[in-house]
């Protein structure tokens, strides 16, 4: 048997003065082959270890959950959420009024021990009938609003290093005793595999169907002492950059006050449903409250894919609502150039974890 020794395996792997053309560009390729190997094992396992930290973490948070009962009761035909509220249908109940006076709005129990961890806390999202295989909601956690938007882009809500970051309130927002923004933008990171964040509204682009089974998405502040819920009204993609659509943005951020703004209230809502891959009966009007979730989506550069929902009212029927939402005909959804130029006039989805 021929002895090995450290010569001959340096000269199986390593190009030798000696070898010809072709020999040297196998060892090279091999070589880059066992690099490229190791590079992806040491990626893989940060990958593993980052997903470990941020769902242990979000684990760790669902101790902050308010439990609340609902400000108007769902309708007894509509899917019961679940984990974040207490509904009684039998217990009638008339919704607090959205412009509360600042005698009303106080810090509840629920949020003062969250406030104790992050005095930034303003409020809790949930989408509690979007749930996992354990029946865990993917999106249940605490938001947060910053002294600007990048504040929390990488902290947690223990300020501490996250490649998750924190959902977080548009900074320009205002949430507070005595005056909340009638549309309050949250933002969250898209985190692929790893799922946390915003990632998992991505799903409502495969289509109508997912819409209806997870309409209503729950958003309360500090101050609220009942769930306040949210029917969507828009999903859509869009650009955050005007050079993505030929010097055109849709501004959806910026639209926060809109009540006795009946222009700007006009333009936004209508772009809304311009841009929206489905359409509803859903009444807005400028009175009523919204919510718009944004995250980044990438299949292509400088997107955004955004959801918009309303706030419910007593004259809301949520079974009405459900039933009326539709795809809209590619042919009248708006499309940034960005998008058209890659995908036409059409709408695409490779999965939440693209």
């Amino acid at each position: 048997m021929p002895q090995i020794n450290d010569f001959s395996i340096k000269r199986y792997l390593f190009p030798m003065r000696e070898d010809n053309r072709s020999e040297k560009l196998r060892k090279i390729v091999f070589l880059f082959s066992i690099v490229v190997f190791i590079a992806s094992l040491v990626q893989l396992g940060l990958f593993l270890r980052n997903k470990g930290i941020e769902e242990n973490y979000k684990q760790e948070l669902l101790s902050y959950a308010p439990q609340l009962e609902d400000d108007i009761p769902l309708s007894p035909s509509s899917q019961q959420p679940a984990q974040t509220q207490k509904s009684d249908p039998s217990s009638p109940s008339q919704p607090t009024d959205p412009k509360n006076t600042a005698a009303e709005r106080t810090v509840q129990p629920w949020a003062e021990k969250l406030l104790k961890k992050n005095k930034d806390v303003v409020g809790w999202l949930s989408i509690p009938t979007h749930t996992d295989s354990k029946g865990d909601a993917y999106i249940n956690t605490a938001v947060v609003k910053g002294k600007d938007n990048d504040e929390y882009l990488y902290l947690n809500l223990d300020k501490q290093y996250s490649i998750s970051g924190t959902l977080f309130a548009d900074s320009r927002c205002t949430i507070e005793k005595d005056k909340q923004s009638d549309n309050i933008t949250i933002y969250g990171h898209h985190m692929g595999y790893i799922g946390t964040g915003l990632t998992h509204i991505h799903e409502y682009k495969q289509g109508v169907d997912f819409l209806k089974k997870n309409a209503v998405i729950n958003f309360n502040t500090i101050y609220d002492s009942k769930n306040q819920r949210y029917a969507i009204i828009g999903c859509f993609v869009t650009n955050a950059f005007e050079s993505a659509d030929n010097g055109n943005i849709f501004r959806y951020w910026s639209a926060q006050d809109l009540e006795g703004k009946t222009n700007e209230f006009n333009e936004w809502i209508s772009n809304v449903r311009k841009y929206s891959w489905y359409s509803s009966d859903i009444n807005c009007t400028d009175k009523d409250d919204y919510l718009t979730l944004s995250t980044c989506s990438d299949e292509c550069w400088g997107i955004r894919w955004v959801i918009v929902a309303k706030k419910l009212t007593a004259s809301d029927d949520i079974k009405k609502i459900t039933e009326s939402y539709k795809e809209k005909p590619e042919s009248e959804i708006y499309f940034p150039a960005v998008w058209v130029n890659k995908y036409g006039n059409k709408k695409v989805y490779f999965g939440w974890d693209f």
